[in-house]
């Protein structure tokens, strides 16, 4: 589906604008600066009037059950209303982002003025997890004055273009700032037009699309990656409570392991493989409880997988030496190297040794992966634990249930996004 000045165009007519894009964003630059008021009074307006059951139903389709589809819809609602998006701006670009800062620079006799101005156009290659609608990249695209040109990723279900639509329909001003293409990132013509006119291309994805894109764009044009990410539970002895592994089963069960910031897997505080698989023993009925108290179950196709992976890893654990624990639907495979990989996802996890005082050096190698950790320990280790894992490149710390919650003001993957999307001028009087 594709939206250019707020209509639905068939690719034809897509085609059409590709070939003056860039005259087509000449003419929006020559109008003037997009007021970061207009946006935020658009989104607010959008949120009022949210048809909740619409969206659920679409989010339905998508393959989310309804309970974690009212908690997008809630976080979606927080995050874009009116004093959440000026508090945002405020944490993430000052309290003055708006205005002209004059000053006398030391030990020189003249004023400069600086100004936060947008980068100016912005590609964004969206990615097709849930971890945030495209939609939402291009909100704050807008956000920082930004013209802005989505490319949808497959399967996205038109939830996007959906709400693009609303925003533009609660502010027509906007519609010239969005432009959303649903070409196939393997048509490498199509995709080199759309870079060739913007500032920057933002790619949300793994390390294959990012090289990809790496390889398509001029020196001239800036990169920015939100790449994919991984994330797990840090358990030991002392730490261990039953809330706390209801917390980790919770995070296992509600996303799938889909999210940048779900549990891939949980490290123990140990080099003792018995103590391993004591936890193993411990938190399986948790998250068997946890899994089997969900409405909605993974597809047939799903279930068939995860069954064929199940059966390969059983076979391999004769000379891998690893040890599955099987649940109702989950399980737990407990191996005795190391390693920090995905899982099997869908309500299986993998549980590996790390004694802290191998932490560093066993997940230092890792660092431009690393995002969330879930942290089940007693309270005098959380601040020792938590200075090492931020050495290893990890980037939030919290409870297991919350690994996966949004707040007003967090940073994506570490920093903010809407410093990224923008640069600061500076003129001398």
């Amino acid at each position: 589906m594709n939206l250019v000045n707020g209509k639905i165009l068939d690719t034809k007519e897509c085609d059409d604008i590709l070939e003056n894009l860039e005259q087509h964003i000449l003419n929006t630059m020559a109008k003037g600066s997009l007021n970061a008021e207009t946006v935020i009074s658009a989104c607010d307006k959008v949120i009022s009037n949210l048809d909740e059951d619409e969206y659920l139903s679409v989010i339905r389709e998508l393959g989310i059950d309804d309970d974690l589809g009212r908690m997008y819809i809630d976080e979606f609602k927080q995050a874009f209303c009116r004093e959440s998006l000026m508090h945002r701006m405020k944490m993430e670009l000052s309290d003055n982002f708006s205005e002209m800062s004059t000053y006398n620079p030391m030990h020189k006799d003249f004023t400069v003025s600086s100004k936060i101005m947008p980068l100016g156009v912005l590609l964004h290659v969206a990615a097709g997890n849930a971890d945030g609608l495209p939609a939402f990249s291009v909100f704050e695209g807008l956000l920082t004055g930004n013209i802005n040109i989505l490319k949808l990723p497959a399967a996205e279900g038109g939830i996007s273009v959906r709400l693009l639509s609303e925003l533009i329909k609660a502010e027509p001003v906007l519609a010239e700032y969005i432009y959303v293409f649903d070409y196939s990132s393997k048509d490498i013509e199509h995709i080199e037009r759309l870079i060739s006119v913007t500032d920057a291309v933002i790619v949300w994805g793994g390390k294959e699309a990012v090289s990809a894109f790496r390889k398509m764009i001029p020196p001239n044009i800036k990169l920015i990656e939100w790449g994919h990410k991984v994330s797990f539970a840090y358990v030991t002895r002392q730490g261990i409570t039953a809330e706390g592994l209801e917390g980790l089963a919770k995070n296992i069960a509600d996303t799938g392991q889909l999210l940048c910031s779900s549990i891939q897997g949980i490290f123990v505080d140990t080099d003792d493989m018995e103590e391993v698989y004591e936890f193993c023993n411990r938190f399986l009925p948790v998250l068997n409880k946890e899994i089997a108290g969900r409405k909605t179950k993974a597809g047939i196709g799903i279930q068939s997988q995860v069954a064929l992976k199940l059966y390969v890893e059983e076979l391999e654990g004769i000379y891998k030496n690893n040890k599955i624990f099987r649940g109702d639907n989950c399980s737990l495979i407990a191996y005795p190297d190391k390693m920090m990989d995905t899982s099997i996802q869908f309500g299986n996890a993998w549980v590996r040794p790390l004694p802290r005082t191998e932490m560093l050096s066993v997940l230092r190698p890792y660092k431009n992966y690393l995002q969330t950790v879930g942290m089940l320990c007693a309270s005098h280790e959380v601040q020792p634990l938590t200075d090492i894992l931020f050495k290893t490149g990890v980037v939030r710390v919290c409870k297991g249930e919350n690994m996966s919650i949004d707040y007003i003001g967090m940073p994506h993957d570490g920093e903010y996004a809407l410093r990224r999307y923008t640069k600061i001028v500076h003129v001398e009087k």
